[in-house]
């Protein structure tokens, strides 16, 4: 992420961002909503990049133990069309956004960071033990991303909830949102 975002994603999860909602103009807290969404698309970019490494990561350590064949750059698209496929799980509680955000060089050199293409190039003659530690890293990174996502999307349901309240009480009129 960088500097500006960085800053606002800690900006937006310290409990002084949400503090007097209801002192705050519509515009206001139509702007905090956008500032959430913006930091949450970071997030949520930064998490499936590392979902999609360990993926690849786990295949190749699935191929090696004899639980799949042939070449793994040719099964990628399967690899990485099977995260958040029709499992039959529940829906997501908010439509997710797949869409890249404005600045994602950032988050991809701070997965890079972990594992980059150049790792990934050589995934063939790296040690087993390798990958797997390289797996750890990664998903100790995903953790600590979803966590500043999930404490984000509180942010973001109080934000909605004081403009639904104005909305359902009266104080606002929702035509005006309209344009």
């Amino acid at each position: 992420m960088n500097d500006r975002n960085r800053r606002l994603v800690e900006r937006i999860v310290q409990p002084v961002y949400v503090e007097g909602l209801g002192a705050r103009s519509m515009e206001d807290l139509r702007l905090m909503r956008d500032e959430t969404r913006e930091g949450e698309n970071e997030l949520s970019f930064e998490r499936r990049l590392c979902q999609a490494r360990i993926d690849i990561l786990s295949a190749e350590l699935e191929r090696r133990s004899g639980g799949t064949d042939g070449d793994l750059m040719a099964k990628l698209p399967e690899i990485l069309a099977t995260e958040g496929g029709g499992d039959g799980g529940p829906l997501p509680s908010r439509a997710p956004n797949f869409s890249i955000p404005r600045n994602a060089d950032v988050p991809r050199r701070r997965v890079e960071e972990i594992v980059g293409e150049q790792t990934l190039a050589r995934l063939p003659h790296l040690q087993s033990e390798e990958i797997k530690s390289i797996i750890g890293s990664l998903a100790e990174h995903e953790r600590t991303v979803s966590d500043r996502r999930r404490r984000v999307h509180e942010v973001m349901d109080s934000i909605q909830a004081e403009i639904v309240r104005r909305y359902t009480s009266g104080e606002a009129d929702p035509t005006a949102a309209l344009g």
